[in-house]
């Protein structure tokens, strides 16, 4: 019934639906993603039914060890332990083609990966509890890529910490979009249509895109 109203009514719920959404969108916990992305080439690829492919290639950085080195808590045996246990929990993810500890916590990886949300469910990389890009669907019809978000008292505590955020984002799509904060955007090929992003500091704001199906 919902569908045969046509898009012009799923419009008007998405748009109804947007305001409820603006906390989720702007703010994710840094304690709930303490992989950092830094150096990051990301892309990824929607269609309006839900089908997508992601690509990141950059470095994530294990945020406890990073700031466990820095503050000089770990031995060399401990530190190559807790580096052997997170190559591990990535390297778990069958999408990781590449995972190189470059030092300090600080991996530089190759991920590319496909799949399919619909209905009320989610993508996340790297997953729900850390979260760097999100890929989600709601059963109302609207999609949302997005991502991680930081407050600005954590902005500060990555900072002090020597970290940062830096990078360049691309979702290409042929899904109505309701709403983006993309710096360019550019049509392509087949429908389809880039939103592209430049980050250059953590202090920016989180790129992200409301699309409707």
């Amino acid at each position: 019934m919902a569908r045969s109203q046509g898009r012009g009514g799923l419009r008007t719920r998405a748009a109804i639906a947007l305001r409820a959404l603006a906390a989720v969108l702007l703010v994710i916990p840094l304690v709930a993603s303490c992989y950092v992305p830094d150096d990051f080439l990301v892309e990824v690829r929607i269609n309006r039914d839900g089908a997508f492919g992601l690509t990141y290639k950059g470095t994530l950085t294990w945020a406890p060890l990073w700031s466990d080195i820095r503050e000089g808590k770990l031995s060399e045996a401990e530190i190559a332990e807790k580096v052997e246990n997170i190559r591990t929990d990535l390297t778990r993810y069958p999408g990781f083609q590449s995972v190189e500890h470059e030092g300090s916590g600080r991996f530089r990886v190759f991920y590319q990966t496909t799949g399919h949300v619909e209905g009320d469910e989610s993508y996340y990389f790297l997953r729900s509890n850390a979260r760097v890009i999100a890929i989600i669907s709601r059963a109302d019809g609207l999609m949302i890529v997005r991502t991680h978000g930081l407050t600005d008292a954590n902005k500060e505590r990555l900072l002090a910490a020597g970290m940062d955020t830096r990078g360049k984002m691309r979702v290409a799509t042929n899904a109505s979009v309701l709403q983006h904060n993309a710096q360019d955007i550019q049509s392509g090929p087949n429908g389809f249509v880039y939103y592209d992003w430049v980050v250059r500091h953590v202090t920016d704001e989180a790129p992200r895109i409301v699309l409707a199906r």
